[in-house]
């Protein structure tokens, strides 16, 4: 098979993010919690709307409770009421109800954040893995004929009995180090698995790191503006705000608008039709302290998620300082260990080729081959590091997404139930003229 049509066939780090995308159970619980949030706006806005309720009684009435007569009576009635003021209660908890969609929305990113580095890290995990099973078969193919030269030069007396223990020990910790890796792999596998709902197959190496802000400050200041653990406790913020405002309006005068259309009468009698339109006021004046205490409690609770607001900045910072050094320390590990390959290739070949002369021992080659073999992993462990501190950094500002990164993938969007939930005989522009209207009052 020819190198393009192999590289055609593998599975790339893009597949791998759409895939994830798709299938990851945990963005369709954050989409279900979001689509019920959207239906809290439509029952709050209810609140300053007409309702309308039919009601119908049927009944024996008894006249005369010695002859048993009884009369048949029958009701029935059309009530409305129209809330004309209710002290802002009803904006208050509107403005409560779409802080939380937006609160909800940012839940929604981040649990795409973590989804998508999740798949990141699992593909990072399985091609490091498969590298690492690679360099253990090439140690033990290596020490097997370590072994067998030493064995070969023990028959001429060249070496000592010594000599082929030490290859053989070698030659055991080196099978035992291959089926560990084999272990860890097959368990980057099935983490892989969960993480995008495929198994890992041929996996394709990762495309070009994805541009990040020329200093810790510029991604700190990203994050600030733009992480959804931020956003959501500054929506959580204007929750709590709407929460005052609902426990203050409890304390003001309400009026009511009422309409009734009432049929009743008996089998032996006419109907009797009535309609009825009037007002109803009301302004509570003492209920035990529970109103003020209402008030107190959400301005308590207002105070702690200001407090949780500048509690999740911090930790933003933190994650993104923290990111940024894991970055670091990786490609300063990759330079090292590029340096340290060359060296230890260097000195394991001299060492073998000094070795056959009779100036180094069999444990001297051994451990030469151990030192490059160390220096080998130690390359494919930071260069996948890298590439998760890369995401990683990514996720901690926030910017881990699908759209940021440009995935060719059909976008969940939010918009679109919440503009269909509000439809109705109020909503949409004919809503938006009542509330308008009833606004004025």
């Amino acid at each position: 098979m020819s190198f393009s049509a192999t590289m055609a066939s593998a599975q790339t780090l893009e597949q791998a993010l759409i895939g994830a995308y798709e299938y990851h159970p945990s963005l369709s619980v954050s989409r279900s919690a979001l689509r019920a949030a959207d239906e809290n706006v439509a029952q709050a806005r209810a609140g300053k709307r007409p309702t309308v309720t039919a009601s119908a009684r049927a009944g024996l009435t008894s006249a005369d409770r010695f002859d048993g007569r009884a009369t048949d009576t029958s009701t029935l009635s059309i009530d409305g009421s129209l809330p004309l003021i209710d002290g802002g209660s009803t904006a208050a908890a509107v403005a409560g109800a779409l802080a939380n969609v937006d609160r909800a929305r940012a839940a929604l990113v981040g649990t795409e954040q973590t989804v998508l580095l999740a798949a990141v890290t699992a593909y990072g995990d399985v091609r490091r893995d498969t590298q690492f099973v690679s360099l253990a078969q090439n140690n033990v193919r290596v020490i097997t004929s370590q072994l067998q030269a030493a064995r070969d030069r023990f028959e001429v007396g060249e070496v000592t009995r010594t000599d082929v223990a030490q290859a053989r020990a070698r030659l055991a910790a080196a099978q035992s180090n291959l089926v560990a890796n084999e272990g860890a792999l097959a368990r980057s596998r099935e983490a892989y698995i969960a993480a995008i709902g495929s198994a890992p197959e041929d996996l394709a190496p990762p495309p070009a790191l994805p541009a990040l802000p020329a200093t810790l400050a510029d991604a700190e200041g990203v994050a600030l503006r733009t992480h959804p653990s931020v956003v959501a406790a500054q929506e959580l913020v204007r929750v709590a705000e709407a929460d005052v405002d609902r426990a203050r309006a409890a304390s003001r005068p309400t009026l009511t608008a009422t309409a009734q259309i009432a049929s009743s009468g008996t089998a032996q009698d006419t109907q009797t039709d009535t309609a009825t339109v009037g007002l109803q006021a009301s302004l509570p004046l003492y209920r035990g302290g529970a109103l003020s205490s209402q008030i107190r409690q959400a301005q308590a609770t207002l105070d702690q998620r200001n407090a949780e607001l500048q509690d999740a900045g911090r930790q933003v910072r933190q994650n993104v300082a923290s990111a940024w050094a894991n970055l670091t320390v990786a490609r300063s590990s990759i330079e090292a260990s590029r340096q340290q390959i060359t060296a230890a290739r260097v000195a394991f070949e001299g060492v073998r080729e000094e070795a056959r002369l009779g100036a180094r021992t069999t444990l001297e080659v051994l451990d030469g081959e151990q030192e490059l073999l160390n220096a080998q992993s130690n390359l494919v462990s930071a260069e996948r590091d890298e590439y998760v501190a890369v995401y990683s950094l990514l996720a901690a500002m926030g910017l881990l997404t699908v759209q940021h990164l440009g995935l060719e993938v059909e976008q969940y969007d939010p918009v679109e139930n919440f503009n269909r939930v509000q439809s109705g005989p109020f909503s949409s522009s004919r809503g938006d003229a009542l509330d308008r209207i009833l606004g004025r009052y």
